[in-house]
């Protein structure tokens, strides 16, 4: 009786592969930015874009908690302009949520660009 021969099946899906980070490669990390004036936003995004991180974007403060809690970034940047919920509220949601309790939450002024002390934590540099 032969036994079944066993061998290396291909990678079948070569984005897996790409999406690895190899050992001791830093990874960017993620942002989340919740603002609902486009202008800003796409401002912020570049921004961040330009600092080297990844950036997720959200528009109204449903659509951060529920990206918060699908994709768990790193760091969420809340605009002080959300509407539909209060900052408060959002920030009360974000931080009771086991899923995103432990991500930090940066609050920032309403039409201007991310603060030098925000970018340089979220970089993990010192301010």
């Amino acid at each position: 009786m032969q036994r079944p021969t066993t061998r290396e099946l291909p990678l079948a899906d070569a984005t897996l592969a790409a999406s690895q980070t190899p050992r001791g490669a830093a990874k960017a990390p993620h942002v989340l930015i919740a603002d609902t004036n486009a202008r800003t936003l796409a401002t912020r995004a570049e921004q961040l874009l330009a600092a080297g991180l990844k950036v997720s974007q959200a528009r109204t403060s449903f659509e951060a908690i529920v990206k918060a809690s699908c994709h768990v970034p790193d760091f969420i940047l809340l605009d002080g302009s959300l509407r539909e919920l209060t900052v408060a509220d959002t920030l009360r949601l974000l931080t009771t949520c086991p899923v995103t309790a432990h991500i930090p939450i940066f609050q920032l002024s309403p039409g201007r660009r991310v603060p030098r002390r925000v970018l340089a934590a979220t970089l993990g540099q010192p301010a």
